[in-house]
Parts: structure tokens; C-alpha cells; sequence
């Protein structure tokens, strides 16, 4: 089943034909969300009585937060007892080195720092090391929405098995709601990310075509505030302050 079916001038035609078909899809990511979920709802710190010292605990998206503490702690008493201040994932350092071993089997935490006692309002806290890296344009954005397009993931695959559905019809449209999620910076050590769907809030568009999978003829790109770029052969790139149709309207 295709998400909409494309008729030719609906409101002057009675008897309009079907021209093609639209798929709806949306680009986030998906460690992202899972991520700042959990932390949001429960896990932001804990206490435990066994450390005499107050540690800030950086994590990067993806990380699994259940069963952290456990994990945690035993490596935190030992970073206390050989008076180590700072570790960090990668940094291969001689003198910790069996010690960021054990940092490098905890799935998901980049770096542990001392703090100063009375700093933090727990003793251990968890906050993610992330920034923003570079500065996205729109024709980074489009790599990431061609990538997406291109992949062998199930969402995309998807959505080109549905958009080609039925190829005799001259229409053939994807519709992507880029959500604001942040996307990684490809072998960042320290949870570097663009946000790529930054670029679909001005009207400033790609200085080229999109390259998509065969026989696409139209794309849409809009962001969370309900702005972004329309994409087809004859007109190339316009900009759409309020898109005409979206996941709830049948165009």
C-alpha cells in the first residue's frame, strides 16, 4: 500500500486520472532520540555512598543507560584509588592504559572527569558530550537525504519500492520530514554533530540537483517548522513556506 495516490487537477476535473504516486517518510536518528528519551525520564546522576569523590560522566548518543550505574561504579572506585582525575576514551595514555580498557568495555561513555565536591547535585552525573561541528549548508543537507534515500536500511528501501510501484505512471514523489534530530560527524571521537535540517528554515536552497533513486521525479524536504524545499525536473528548487499537502493530507 502507497502512502498517496497523485490525481491530475482534482478540483476542476471530475474525471481525473491517477498520475502517480507520494511516500512519506521522515530522516532522524534514531540514537539520538532513544538517548535523550531515557534521560529525560529517569537517568540524569546517581548517588553512591561507596565514592568519596564527584565525577561528571560524558556519554555519547546510543548509550544504554540501564545498568550504567553497575557498570560505573567498580571503574569509578578505581580512578579514585590510583588518584586518576580524567579519563578518556582513546586518548591512549601509558599510564591509564589498562584503566581505559575498562572505560572502552562500558558501551556508550566517552569521558569521566573529577569535579569539585558540592558541584554537582548528585555524585555522579551523566550528561551527553556532544556539539555541533562546521557549518551545515544545503548541500550538506541533501548529502544526508541522499545517502538516506540510498541505503539499504528498511525505511528507504521502503519508500523506493513503494514510489516505483507502479512505473508506467509519469509521477513519482518522496516527501521527507527531517525532524531537527542531529546527525553524527562520520569517526568522531567525542560526539561531533551537524544539524543538517537547519538549512530548511531559510530560503536558501541546494546549488544543484538531487541525485535520486531511479525514476524519481519530485522531493520534498520539510523541516520541523513546517518549511523546506520542493524538488522536479521542470522547476528545479522552490522554497515552501507551508507545504500543500503533508502526512495527514491526501494531495
Amino acid at each position: 500500500m502507497v502512502d498517496y495516490r497523485v490525481f491530475d487537477k482534482p478540483e476542476i476535473d471530475e474525471c481525473r486520472r491517477c498520475i502517480g504516486v507520494l511516500e512519506v517518510g521522515s530522516i532522524t536518528n534514531s540514537d539520538y532520540r532513544s538517548s535523550v528519551g531515557q534521560y529525560r525520564r529517569r537517568f540524569k546522576g546517581f548517588d553512591d555512598s561507596t565514592l568519596s569523590c564527584s565525577w561528571a560522566v560524558m556519554c555519547e548518543f546510543g548509550v544504554t543507560f540501564q545498568g550504567l550505574q553497575e557498570r560505573l561504579t567498580p571503574l569509578l572506585r578505581k580512578l579514585e584509588d590510583k588518584g586518576v582525575d580524567t579519563l578518556v576514551r582513546g586518548r591512549r595514555d601509558t599510564s591509564t592504559v589498562e584503566l581505559e580498557r575498562e572505560l572502552n568495555a562500558i558501551a556508550g561513555v566517552v569521558q569521566i572527569v573529577r569535579t569539585r565536591e558540592g558541584e554537582r547535585s548528585t555524585r555522579v552525573a551523566i550528561d551527553f558530550m556532544s556539539h555541533a561541528k562546521g557549518t551545515t549548508t544545503p548541500d550538506s543537507t541533501l548529502q544526508v537525504v541522499e545517502a538516506f534515500l540510498a541505503s539499504d536500511d528498511k525505511d528507504p528501501v521502503g519508500i523506493r519500492r513503494k514510489v516505483m510501484s507502479e512505473p508506467e505512471l509519469p509521477y513519482h514523489g518522496v516527501y521527507l520530514h527531517l525532524d531537527g534530530a542531529p546527525e553524527p560527524v562520520p569517526d568522531s571521537q567525542f560526539g561531533e554533530y551537524r544539524h543538517f535540517a537547519a538549512p530548511l528554515q531559510f530560503d536558501l536552497m541546494p546549488t544543484r540537483s538531487p541525485k535520486l533513486p531511479e525514476g524519481f521525479t519530485d522531493l520534498w524536504l520539510i523541516g520541523r517548522f513546517g518549511q523546506g524545499w520542493h524538488w522536479d525536473r521542470e522547476s528545479g528548487w522552490t522554497f515552501v513556506a507551508a507545504p500543500p499537502f503533508g502526512p495527514q493530507e491526501q494531495p
